[in-house]
């Protein structure tokens, strides 16, 4: 596929079912919000502040993810078997390491962050 398909639809065959994951993941901050949004403008605010931070564990983890898939994959391909093992090693604690950090950024700093950013909290 990457090597005999036009670039033009490489691009589309691959953006696309990235666009629709990523507008799926915006849909659930819509439905969130009209749903809370019958309860108070504070569980709308809290909605909102929190959609930012989840994006960006979506995006690290699916960025990582997919990093660490491309090269275990060149690895294989390569015939090179404890790289790929190694490398997979490797990921899992990448990817520990992010939740790590998401974990520790909510338990500490999130409500630091969410009264910065809202006056009553």
């Amino acid at each position: 596929m990457l090597g005999t398909m036009s670039m033009g639809k490489l691009v589309v065959k691959i953006s696309v079912p990235i666009m629709i994951s990523m507008l799926v993941q915006a849909l659930y901050n819509v439905v969130d919000g009209i749903f809370v949004a019958r309860y108070s403008a504070d569980a709308l605010t809290a909605v909102s502040l929190a959609f930012p931070i989840q994006m960006l564990m979506i995006a690290a983890s699916t960025g990582l993810g997919v990093g660490i898939n491309s090269l275990i994959s060149r690895r294989l391909g390569a015939r090179r078997a404890e790289e790929a093992r190694d490398a997979a090693k490797n990921g899992i604690f990448m990817q520990l390491c992010a939740y790590l950090l998401f974990l520790l950024f909510g338990l500490l700093g999130a409500g630091p962050v969410f009264r910065l950013l809202t006056p009553e909290a």
